[in-house]
């Protein structure tokens, strides 16, 4: 009901503003056809004065009389008279109180006088041609205005379309405002909707009628909008809650170590150094989550800069083996660059050695990407093969080209205990563990891939996952290929 209310003032005000312009385009059409009526009616009463005119100089001519003219037969409506050019005198006329009047050149004048008559004035279109025959004379015609039909008509005209106009303005206007109603009862019925819409109640509607036009198109696009942002607002408070979940367990085992150092281990040197190193841990442990965060938020927010250029795999893969040496140095690598069964062929043969087995360039492979991100995103997923295979795990970095044309695989895969097909769809989403007591027990926070997938889809490309429990676990990153 109070939409209702406050719906009705701007429906009103829509009647009205057309109620105006039907007004003004029916006044635009009067006075358009009143002046084309006019000239319509002009032009006959020229053309039958002149004609009139004419007929009278014919029997003249033909006759050589002036008496000639009494046998023209004219319409009854048609004034004329002849007479001198000199002296004014009215040789014939068949309307005794109609005024000689001054020759006109090509068309017919209009002539008016006040109070010529006792009881009115004068107001005549005429024509007067002169006339030479044994002394000059006028041939004159006229149409009395007063008494012609179609001019009365023409002067009464506005005042009809008048009176016609006033009673239409009410139709109108009322019509205008049952079908502004009508078209104006989803926009009502949308903002009712839109009113009662919160984030407690973010599941519903705006109500679409299914007549196809345009509110349906404003409603379902409007709709569409909603279901993203009760999306992303599901997926931030499921962000909140796990935060509020991963920051509670470092907070506790911190509160619970201060607590026993505060009673009574500060005076026990062995639990002191164990109580200062679960601290340090935790706080490591916090820091890590906090970053890492940050750096999600960054990147899916587009906050980070990213300098696309031409990468070389080959030199990225060498960077990556050398780098993980100095702080897993158990782990062995297999590099190889070319097609999908080259690089199924070049494992290594034993994965306990700390070195490099083999580095196999069988073609150079680039990738349009940019060089210090690929190389985090590549280092992520290196960390969680160590963290999950140990370090003596095996893997094998290689590039392949990819089923989407443009471009290139990125694949690094090991030889460690594989992914559960349960766990397998999730696991690049935030904070999911698919075995929560392992993954803890070896510090991670279940954001690592997560930053892996923001990281490629910045670069503008694809990640996936594949594995078989038991069998290790492949990370297939598609970027797009750089042609020399």
């Amino acid at each position: 009901m109070r939409s209702t209310q406050r719906g009705t003032p701007a429906v009103r005000t829509l009647a009205a503003k057309f109620s105006m312009l039907l007004a003004a385009m029916i006044l635009v059409l009067a006075v358009s056809m009143i002046l084309l009526l006019r000239f319509n009616v002009r032009s006959r009463q020229n053309r039958e004065l002149v004609a009139a005119a004419d007929s009278l100089h014919d029997a003249i001519l033909q006759n050589n009389s002036l008496n000639a003219v009494q046998n023209v037969e004219l319409p009854y409506y048609v004034l004329f008279a002849v007479y001198n050019a000199q002296s004014g005198e009215v040789i014939f006329t068949n309307d005794p109180f109609l005024p000689p009047l001054p020759p006109t050149h090509a068309y017919p004048c209009r002539y008016t006088e006040k109070n010529y008559f006792t009881d009115g004035d004068l107001d005549i279109l005429y024509y007067a041609l002169l006339h030479s025959n044994d002394g000059e004379y006028v041939i004159q015609t006229a149409l009395n205005l007063d008494t012609d039909t179609a001019s009365a008509l023409i002067s009464d005209l506005p005042k009809i379309l008048l009176i016609v106009m006033l009673p239409l303005l009410f139709v109108s206007y009322f019509a205008a405002l049952f079908i502004s109603k009508r078209t104006m009862k989803s926009v009502r019925d949308m903002t009712e909707t839109a009113r009662q819409i919160s984030s407690a109640q973010l599941d519903m509607r705006l109500p679409v009628s299914n007549k196809g036009d345009e509110f349906d198109a404003l409603a379902q696009t409007l709709n569409d909008l909603l279901s993203r942002l009760q999306k992303d607002f599901e997926r931030e408070k499921q962000f909140t809650a796990d935060v509020s979940h991963e920051l509670k367990t470092p907070l506790a085992v911190i509160l619970g170590h201060a607590n026993l150092l505060k009673r009574w281990g500060k005076d026990d040197k062995a639990q002191l150094e164990k109580s200062l190193a679960a601290l340090a841990s935790e706080a490591h442990s916090m820091e890590a989550i906090i970053t890492n965060l940050l750096q999600l938020s960054r990147l899916e927010s587009g906050v980070v800069h990213i300098q696309k250029t031409r990468v070389d795999v080959v030199a990225l893969f060498k960077r990556l083996v050398a780098d993980t040496a100095a702080w897993a140095s158990g782990v062995s690598f297999s590099c190889h660059m070319g097609s999908a069964q080259d690089a199924s062929g070049a494992s290594a043969t034993d994965s306990q050695s700390s070195s490099i087995h083999s580095v196999r360039e069988t073609s150079a492979r680039y990738v349009l990407a940019d060089a210090d991100f690929l190389y985090e995103a590549c280092t992520i997923i290196i960390s969680n093969s160590v963290k999950f295979a140990g370090e003596d795990v095996h893997i094998m970095l290689s590039c392949e080209h990819a089923e989407r044309s443009g471009f290139c695989d990125i694949i690094i895969s090991d030889n460690g205990p594989g992914i559960a097909s349960s766990a397998l769809p999730h696991i690049f989403e935030r904070f999911y563990r698919g075995d929560e007591a392992h993954e803890r027990s070896v510090g991670g926070s279940g954001l690592g891939l997560s930053i892996v997938k923001s990281i490629v889809q910045a670069l503008g490309g694809f990640v996936r996952a594949e594995s078989l429990q038991g069998q290790g676990a492949k990370i297939i990153m598609s970027l797009e290929a750089h042609n020399e």
